[in-house]
């Protein structure tokens, strides 16, 4: 509690660079917005007009650890990547000294907006469709030996009808799930297992699925007595939570989808 208050009165000192600053052959445009280790911002390549996203590292960060590791982890992840739905990095160093690093802006928009701005709902069919691509992403990045760990709506962009994910922020390698001691829900999405982004799949769902949700009752009931959906989809999300069993990799979690998904197709 101290130690989370002390860090966000250090970051209350952060200067924010101001638009029209140059770096290198970047100039500032905005501030995009602050996370929990960097700084967002919307840069212009000065020759060709091109925007890109700058991420800067936070003060606490900079001044009371290694805040370079913070920029190495996020950029030798998404250059080990080197995937058309990935943002491609172009430039890290420190300006100001401060660490940070330039790279693609990628296109679309988050379901975060798509759902809670515009108003946009999925059905369980689409919901699946959406599911079986951001798990192939997860496959790719779990074959690359990383986890993105951070699969949020934010985090994930609709665009003309693909997929891109963004913020590899938390991303890290992949270890051995041989932890004896069972963890809380909220941990889930942190662990270092492949697991945790399989949960953060099953969210996913459920925000889609909950789109189209109209409540037809006062009194809160889980969302499996809310949702209509088939009993296979329910039964995958809570694999996908972890209420039943869980799958071990992302490649049994896509097999589950696209038979379910087959099925569907076939009523």
């Amino acid at each position: 509690m101290i130690g989370s208050l002390f860090r966000r009165m250090v970051d209350g000192f952060e200067v924010v660079w101001k638009s029209g600053e140059r770096i290198n052959q970047f100039q500032v445009m905005t501030c995009l917005g602050k996370g929990s280790y960097g700084t967002a911002y919307d840069v212009r390549q000065v020759h060709t007009g091109d925007r890109a996203v700058l991420k800067r590292v936070r003060p606490y960060k900079k001044w009371f650890t290694d805040s370079m590791k913070y920029i190495d982890n996020e950029t030798a992840v998404l250059e080990v990547l080197n995937h058309p739905r990935f943002p491609e990095i172009y430039e890290k160093g420190v300006f100001k000294q401060t660490p940070y690093f330039i790279m693609e802006k990628m296109d679309g928009r988050t379901f975060e907006d798509l759902i809670f701005k515009e108003g946009k709902t999925y059905s369980e069919e689409e919901s699946l469709d959406l599911g079986i691509q951001l798990v192939k992403l997860i496959m790719v990045i779990h074959k690359s030996g990383y986890l993105h760990r951070d699969l949020r709506i934010p985090n994930i962009l609709w665009d003309n009808g693909v997929i891109n994910i963004i913020d590899f922020g938390l991303a890290c390698r992949i270890q051995r799930d041989n932890s004896e001691v069972p963890l809380l829900h909220k941990e889930y999405m942190r662990e270092k297992t492949a697991k945790s982004d399989l949960y953060a799949l099953g969210h996913f769902l459920l925000f889609l699925l909950y789109s189209s949700y109209e409540p037809v009752e006062r009194k809160e009931r889980s969302w499996e007595e809310e949702l209509d959906i088939s009993p296979a989809t329910r039964g995958l999300i809570q694999k996908l939570l972890r209420y039943d069993g869980s799958f071990e990799n992302a490649e049994q979690a896509y097999m589950e989808l696209m038979k379910i998904r087959y099925d569907l197709s076939r009523r």
